[in-house]
């Protein structure tokens, strides 16, 4: 079993992207700060904060999101997630599996 209240923070280099629609790229960098064990069972929450590492991770957004009323006088076809007003530097995201799979998941970050 996983004891979620005693994690310190850990530097996670991100090897892959955690969903398709977020802005966590390959490479980007943050720290895990927070694992909580959420209901139904088998679901976790996992809390990031990429504020220290918001210049080295700016190399890595991608064009991926369509113009809307964050983008102000912006004029391209596709803009990334802090143009388009979809990134937070504090990010957390559900994560559903065992408590294997979720210690083999925080390894492979």
């Amino acid at each position: 079993m996983i004891t979620v209240d005693m994690l310190d923070a850990i530097k996670v280099q991100f090897l892959k992207p955690i969903f398709e629609d977020d802005f966590v790229e390959r490479g980007m960098t943050a720290w895990l700060t927070k694992v909580s064990r959420e209901e139904p069972e088998g679901c976790y929450k996992l809390f990031f904060d990429f504020s220290e590492f918001e210049e080295i991770n700016d190399k890595y957004f991608i064009d991926a999101y369509f113009h809307n009323t964050r983008c102000g006088t912006l004029v391209k076809q596709l803009y990334t997630a802090k143009e388009a007003g979809h990134y937070s530097p504090k990010y957390s995201v559900y994560f559903s599996c065992g408590d294997h799979e979720i210690k083999q998941y925080l390894k492979e970050l």
